[in-house]
């Protein structure tokens, strides 16, 4: 056995022997043609592109070649690559030329999203290929910053004031070419998330038309749904004047209450919590006598606490008076919630009703024929206090009853107002009126708003929408801890259409 190993061995060793001789042997002479690699370079793939709707994508890549090639193609295609997104996306071929110079267009590219867009390069002769990948956000250039809602001849528009003070026109044409807008109305934002169950918890953004509402997306401004989607059933006559969230506080922060659609001056209530399936605004509410003989004015008070004694308000203008919402119908007030005035029985008609600068009271502007009034009650009462009505005040407020814009301020005891192209400022402690500031003769006021802490200032801000005729203006005023505008203006902004509402979009 010793010997067969042996030779087994001498075998394997000669056949190891022949093969490296054989390798040895071959001296054949072969020619190796280097072919060309090509690598795409370009410092900004490195991170996130940031791309605003209908501007243009700019990209320029530097090509790198071993052996260059003068018979190059380029493909540069795209697909969605948002978290949410799948894999199976189609890839959109969007151009084929060596730099990219593509307009970021809503059929293409959604606000917010996230895209992948590639390069692909090949050397035709054979056939070897090579990438670069860029990782695209469309930006959310609107994500904060004053809407308007214009009036064109054609319906209505919006535009944009942006925190940085630029101005966007057009904005909604340009996002919704299909979905047109009628006459303006009104325009309603939230500034917390809603968790209607319609759609992902987000802030809620309303524009309402003559004959009808739309709800925004609050990412990407595209129509979401119409009334007859916001409602179960869709009202018969569509004539909305609000719609909108009731909120509460807790800590710093607002949290839904109840949603409060008034259509054709009736209200509709809209309930979230935590039963399952989506909520959408429901049948119009009977008044206290079972009917719906009223019309409500498009203003609300609510209660800033959680436990708020009533937790929605509204004025029904056809038989002046106020109404305490319910879930199912509106209700009236005890008797004992009414001393210096009745709330079940006002008798003027509305003007304004906004929050006064102490939690939980509201102010009231009202006429009584020529006469002016200012009502003031809060929401929040007591079983040993359970007076609602806190004051009733004949105003000395020169022209108020013709005013077109009125807005009152939360931290000083005053409320603006405008006649013609005249600012006015009534402190509601002393009952005196003075005049704040002069616009251009031929500017008239069409809108005011209050806000409380403007951004990068730290003061109170009123902001003032005027027309001229052709043209509509937006004019900032900072308010001093006393509440003064000061000798001018800090910023005006030129170029808008006839502004009929406007809001502050967080």
């Amino acid at each position: 056995m010793k010997a067969d190993f042996i030779k087994y061995i001498q075998i394997a060793i000669l056949m190891a022997a022949t093969a490296l001789t054989g390798c040895y042997k071959d001296k054949g002479n072969y020619d190796y043609k280097d072919i060309n690699e090509i690598r795409v370079t370009d410092i900004n793939a490195a991170q996130r592109i940031y791309v605003n709707p209908d501007d243009t994508l700019r990209l320029n890549p530097s090509i790198v070649q071993s052996q260059p090639s003068d018979d190059l193609s380029y493909a540069w295609f795209m697909y969605n690559n948002s978290p949410n997104s799948s894999y199976v996306m189609p890839r959109d071929t969007i151009a084929r030329t060596p730099n990219l110079a593509f307009r970021v267009t809503g059929d293409l590219f959604v606000l917010g999203e996230n895209y992948r867009v590639t390069l692909k390069v090949t050397d035709n002769k054979t056939g070897i290929s090579a990438v670069r990948q860029y990782d695209i956000t469309v930006a959310n250039k609107y994500a904060q910053g004053w809407m308007f809602l214009e009036e064109k001849p054609t319906g209505a528009d919006l535009s944009m004031i942006l925190p940085d003070n630029s101005v966007e026109h057009n904005i909604y044409s340009l996002l919704n070419p299909t979905a047109a807008l009628g006459k303006p109305k009104s325009i309603t934002a939230t500034n917390f998330d809603v968790t209607d169950d319609l759609s992902t918890p987000n802030r809620r953004i309303y524009i309402q038309t003559e004959n009808d509402a739309i709800e925004l997306s609050s990412l990407t401004l595209t129509k979401k749904f119409d009334i007859g989607y916001l409602f179960f059933t869709r009202p018969q006559t569509v004539k909305p004047s609000f719609i909108g969230w009731a909120a509460y506080m807790s800590g710093s922060n607002p949290w839904q209450r109840m949603g409060i659609a008034i259509n054709n001056g009736q209200v509709h209530t809209n309930m979230v919590g935590g039963f399952p399936g989506i909520k959408k605004w429901g049948e119009a509410i009977v008044n206290p006598a079972g009917v719906y003989d009223y019309d409500i004015a498009p203003y609300l008070a609510g209660g800033s606490t959680y436990a708020a004694t009533y937790q929605v308000i509204v004025y029904d203008k056809k038989y002046r008076r106020f109404y305490s919402v319910g879930m199912n119908a509106l209700t009236a007030f005890p008797s004992a919630a009414s001393t210096v005035f009745n709330m079940n029985d006002v008798g003027m008609d509305l003007l304004l009703l906004d929050s006064a600068n102490v939690l939980d009271r509201y102010n009231a502007v009202m006429k009584d024929g020529e006469t002016p009034y200012l009502l003031q009650f809060r929401t929040v009462v007591s079983a040993d206090d359970p007076v609602v009505t806190i004051a009733k005040t004949a105003m000395n407020a020169p022209g108020i009853v013709n005013a077109a814009a009125l807005a009152s301020s939360t931290l000083t005891p005053h409320i603006f107002y405008a006649v013609g192209n005249k600012l006015f400022k009534y402190e509601t402690t002393s009952n005196i009126t003075t005049e704040a500031f002069n616009l251009p003769a031929a500017e008239t006021v069409t809108r005011i708003d209050y806000v409380r802490a403007a951004s990068g200032t730290g003061l109170q801000r009123l902001v003032v929408a005027t027309w001229n005729g052709t043209e509509g203006k937006v004019y900032y005023f900072n308010i001093s801890p006393v509440g003064d505008l000061g000798s001018n203006y800090t910023h005006v902004f030129n170029g808008f259409k006839k502004i009929i509402d406007f809001v502050y979009k967080y």
